[in-house]
């Protein structure tokens, strides 16, 4: 790589190096950087330490011919140090160094030589270890990239863009070839499949009370259910096209072990390949394998909103033999619409310890269903019901699981209804409106109790309540007095408050909180009191959250907790960005960054950081300036030509976005300079502080979407309301919270959080697109309605073209007022476009609260 600070090396590289020895980073030119897991860096330069810019793989021995691969090829990315222990080395990686290197490399303990392809044979099976990026490469159908994945893979890989083709044709796919042929004929040692047998119905798992119990080693163990939620939506994908290649699961799975989960849960049926993933994943980690929780997915907007609906319910009982069926890997579903199919051949039943049935139910299909069944109840062998009519549909459905299963394949696994505090047993004095009435209210009008659900004779695998909790939705997890009494070792925590109440009245079975936690991204949807908000969190928070919620969970009595979610997913969405993702069809081509929502993951989905961009040299008082963007935001990185104290001096930057005679003239009411077309956007950096602020008619935080020609130097902050304002029982009115949208955090890039920060000289920023009003930067479309509008629906408000981007900027050090870019209309009309797109490139990273969560998920029994 290029070792010039600011080029190819990440900043926080720089950082660590300049900690660790006190001194400037001043390396130049080509050379390699090495770094330890304490983050403890060095680099070797060409020249001095290395004689080619190139790094070879070579073979030991024969393997070359063996493989039918090339002896040596060039290798350029990233790769592992590594030391063979029981593995055998096939080939290494070749640094053709000089004494100078060789006496670093020997001072940090390293050998000159590393294994690049490790084989090692066991008892049942043959891993191979690449120690390196070797599959990611431009212009490769994804058949390739995923199918040749091999089954044993490495717990964290580097994911980069760019490996040589060569290397890819020359050594990796033969390499492969050759392991995927023999795979096909290695005999694998079967695995011991365990399980009770009660009368000649196998059961894998329990409830027993309050508490859950897996059949582990030979007898029933305790169980607490430390789980991750997945959803399957890559980026440029909806949530039913969902990965069809078992080398993304693969990969997934042993990421959330190592982060020592032992559970995962699966929303509805998934392709085949998961199923066969979990199946090779189990067998190859007998001593610690991943779990499924599977739900079954009842369809949205029922016909007539009523659950028992008879064709409603037909389907969903067809659907629930799909899923049975499937696990147990005797399905051969048709090809469908809108839901996962084909040819289920592994048997993973034996590792299923729940089928969860349900969804977060509408309030108001709740109460339809109610009032077009009054007076059913429902009996059933397994189960039954004495409440409303909704939960006898879903008593019958539970009943339904348990029977098919028993029925077909002599085995019995524990059912458990889904619901969410909106339906909870519990009258919330908050959850009132200003007629004193519920009935009107979104939250608390109905409720799903599960103590009016009974166990029936045939039932011996259990039952029990599955529950989406998070601490800032509904309104009332922020609004009960009651729960600011609830105290942890870290303070007050209303979320604990809501488990303890929730619990007590949950007295005839177990509860597990099958969906919790934290997003984090620039976007806040929901304020929560104790700074758990829905949203806008930096990863490290996201982590200790998520640790602090687990934790009060399993001192509340829970039977585990199944964090929401694994990776982020761009096709989701959240009321305060769904009106302006235009059109919506699209939005899944792009992150957006400040949508709660689309940020939830563990394992993030990123764009690949831009190469590209327009540069500008040599403007006077700015070295250089790039403009450059990607799927996720628009970047500016500033140069200044000499260190300016940006704590005293103010900033503003001027943001053209469309129509150069739209917009604001003036950057200030008090400073004389004009810009040279409208702003619609204004940064201002002053205090040390960063704001994005709007033209008055084109803040979407005040329902204004059309920027008029203005000169009054007027920019006002974006705060789009987030918490309604709420009535409590007494009358007490609860104010609504406008959220900050226009304040952007500081810290380097590698934090979803960040917004901008600064290094020596130089000023980076991003911005996310939906901040600009961009509703789909994939076709350059931008917001622009002059009508006026109370409530917004999705595809409503109208957009148009934009021919490019204007950036200008003015710094003001005291009296003195410098034109950032001067030259007048040579520079600063200067307009940065940049090429749509139809399918996303993205990367992927764990967040920083991989570690915390995999550090207490250790500790956990």
């Amino acid at each position: 790589m290029d070792l010039k600070k600011g080029v190819e090396v990440p900043s926080w590289v720089v950082t660590a190096y300049e900690n660790q020895y006190h001194q400037t980073w001043n390396y130049l030119g080509p050379g390699f950087v090495f770094i330890y897991k304490d983050n403890t860096v060095f680099a070797l330069e060409k020249d001095k330490d290395f004689t080619e810019d190139k790094l070879q793989i070579k073979f030991r021995r024969n393997y070359a011919n063996e493989f039918g691969a090339k002896d040596r090829v060039n290798y350029y990315y990233w790769f592992e140090v590594l030391t063979p222990t029981d593995s055998e080395v096939l080939a290494d990686f070749n640094l053709h160094l000089t004494p100078a290197g060789k006496e670093k490399l020997q001072k940090f303990h390293l050998p000159t030589r590393f294994p690049s392809i490790l084989k090692k044979t066991a008892s049942g099976y043959t891993a191979y270890y690449f120690a390196g990026d070797f599959v990611d490469i431009k212009n490769l159908p994804s058949f390739y990239q995923y199918s040749l994945l091999p089954f044993y893979n490495k717990n964290l890989r580097f994911y980069s863009e760019g490996s040589s083709e060569h290397f890819f044709w020359q050594v990796y796919f033969p390499v492969m070839k050759k392991i995927i042929r023999e795979a096909k004929h290695f005999p694998v040692k079967p695995v011991k499949l365990e399980y009770f047998e009660d009368n000649g119905t196998k059961l894998v798992a329990r409830t027993e009370g309050q508490k859950f119990k897996v059949y582990q080693k030979g007898r029933w163990q305790d169980f607490y259910i430390k789980g991750v939620n997945l959803g399957l939506a890559t980026p440029g994908k909806w949530f039913t096209e969902m990965p069809e290649d078992e080398g993304t699961y693969l990969d997934w799975f042993t990421l959330i072990s190592a982060m020592n989960a032992n559970t995962v849960r699966l929303y509805t049926l998934a392709p085949p390949a998961f199923y066969r993933a979990l199946k090779t994943f189990n067998e190859t980690h007998p001593d610690k394998p991943l779990y499924l929780l599977q739900k079954i997915w009842p369809e949205e907007n029922p016909p007539d909103q009523n659950y028992l609906n008879k064709e409603y319910f037909t389907s969903f009982k067809k659907e629930i033999e799909n899923v049975v069926n499937a696990v147990h890997g005797k399905a051969d579903i048709p090809e469908r619409k809108g839901r996962a199919y084909g040819k289920y051949d592994a048997d993973v039943s034996y590792w299923t310890i729940a089928y969860l049935v349900g969804r977060e139910l509408e309030p108001d299909e709740v109460i339809s269903t109610n009032e077009k069944n009054k007076g059913y109840k429902f009996t059933g062998e397994y189960l039954l019901s004495h409440g409303s009519p909704t939960e006898s549909w879903l008593a019958e459905s539970c009943n339904y699981v348990l029977k098919y299963e028993d029925n077909k394949y002599n085995m019995q696994h524990p059912v458990a209804i889904v619901s969410w505090p909106t339906l909870d047993p519990i009258e919330h004095d908050s959850e009132y409106n200003a007629a004193g009435r519920k009935d009107l209210e979104y939250n608390d009008k109905v409720s799903v109790n599960i103590n009016n659900f009974d166990i029936a004779s045939k039932n011996k695998a259990g039952f029990f309540g599955a529950y989406h909790i998070y601490p800032n939705y509904p309104d009332f997890m922020n609004n009960e007095e009651k729960y600011k009494k609830y105290y942890d070792d870290q303070g007050r925590f209303m979320y604990g408050g809501y488990l303890k109440e929730f619990m007590a009245v949950h007295r005839k079975f177990p509860a597990l909180v099958a969906e919790f936690g934290l997003s984090t991204g620039m976007g806040n949807a929901h304020t929560n009191p104790d700074g758990y908000n829905h949203g806008g969190l930096d990863e490290i928070t996201q982590g200790r959250g998520i640790v602090r919620m687990m934790e009060a969970i399993r001192r509340e009595g829970y039977i585990g907790g199944s964090i929401f979610e694994w990776i982020d997913e761009w096709a989701k969405k959240t009321w305060i960005t769904e009106p302006f993702m235009i059109p919506y069809e699209r939005h899944v081509l792009w992150h957006n960054a400040i949508d709660p929502e689309q940020n939830y993951g563990i394992l993030a989905f990123e764009p690949n950081t831009p190469e590209k961009g327009l540069v500008i040299t040599d403007t006077g008082q700015i070295k250089t300036v790039k403009i450059s963007s990607n799927e996720a935001y628009l970047y500016l990185d500033l140069e200044f030509a000499q260190k300016i104290n940006l704590t005293k001096a103010e900033l503003l930057i001027g943001l053209d976005t469309f129509d150069r005679n739209l917009g604001e003239f003036k950057y200030d009411p008090g400073l004389p300079l004009t810009a040279p077309s409208g702003m619609e956007f204004l940064l201002r950096l002053k205090n040390g502080k960063l704001k994005i602020l709007a033209h008055p008619n084109y803040n979407i935080g005040e329902y204004k979407f059309a920027p008029t020609k203005s000169s009054y130097g007027i920019f006002t902050e974006i705060r789009p309301l987030i918490n309604k304002e709420r009535v409590t029982k007494d009358g007490r009115k609860i104010a609504p919270i406008y959220q900050d949208g226009s304040t952007l955090n500081y810290g380097d890039f590698s934090d979803s959080n960040h917004a901008w920060y600064v290094e020596g000289n130089v000023l980076h920023l991003r911005l996310p697109w939906n901040k600009l009003n961009f509703t789909d930067p994939s076709s350059h479309r931008v917001l622009y309605d002059p009508g006026k509008y109370t409530l917004l629906n999705r595809d409503q408000l109208k957009t148009t073209i934009t021919d490019g981007i204007v950036v200008t900027a003015v710094l003001k050090e005291g009296s003195n007022i410098v034109d950032l870019f001067p030259g007048e209309l040579e520079f600063t009309l200067v307009k940065y476009n940049y090429d749509g797109w139809e399918v996303p490139k993205y990367t992927v990273r764990l967040k920083k609260s991989y570690e915390i969560i995999k550090e207490y998920f250790g500790k956990l029994k």
